[in-house]
């Protein structure tokens, strides 16, 4: 620290004006302003000795051109001892740097745990209800065993086909087979058990 410079002025403008002055004069760096009663404001400035000098004359200059405004003192010391530190700043102010409160952002759900079990069903196929079609004939309750009785055409035509075919199973040389007889309609069926009987009367 080279020198300080002060500058004293009656009412705060005078001495806004004067702090301007300084630091726009010289190479000059403001260490504090000191206000006490009966409205006196102090601006203390440091620098290089010929700096400061420039910046206290500038300042009382400027403070002069004010209208109403009173320079009460002005003064510049130079190499000042480093006790003086004890009574006055003797180097600027750092303002202390602004800390951002972290913004409160909304809780993240986190996604619900999916287990093996939801993980199973998820990935098994949908499967569709099948249902079976049955033939009419397999759906119907089976009619009781038709007796070995001989029946007419007229009454084979008033059976139902299950029975039907049931007498054609239990007939002894029908020219039909099993598959054909589950395979057959009512027609055919008739006329098979038909000469059946006939060749049972032969």
């Amino acid at each position: 620290m080279a020198a300080i410079g002060f500058i004293e002025t009656q009412g705060l403008v005078a001495a806004i004006e004067a702090a301007d002055a300084m630091l726009k004069a010289a190479d000059v760096r403001m260490l504090e302003r000191t206000q006490v009663g009966s409205g006196l404001v102090t601006i203390t400035v440091t620098g290089e000795v010929s700096a400061v000098q420039a910046a206290v004359d500038a300042a009382e200059a400027t403070v002069k051109r004010i209208e109403g405004a009173t320079l009460v003192s002005k003064h510049v010391i130079a190499r000042p001892d480093e006790g003086i530190s004890s009574i006055i700043a003797t180097e600027p102010v750092k303002a202390a740097p602004k800390v951002e409160e972290p913004m409160e952002t909304a809780p993240v759900e986190e996604p619900a745990e999916v287990t093996p079990i939801m993980e199973a069903q998820a990935e098994a196929p949908v499967e569709e209800a099948k249902t079976e079609e049955t033939p009419a004939e397999e759906d119907a309750a089976e009619e009781p065993a038709a007796s070995v009785a001989r029946h007419s055409i007229s009454q084979m035509k008033k059976m139902k086909v299950a029975s039907l075919r049931q007498i054609a199973r239990s007939l002894t040389g029908l020219s039909m087979t099993h598959e054909e007889i589950k395979k057959a309609n009512k027609k055919s069926l008739i006329e098979s058990i038909a000469n059946a009987y006939k060749n049972i009367e032969e």
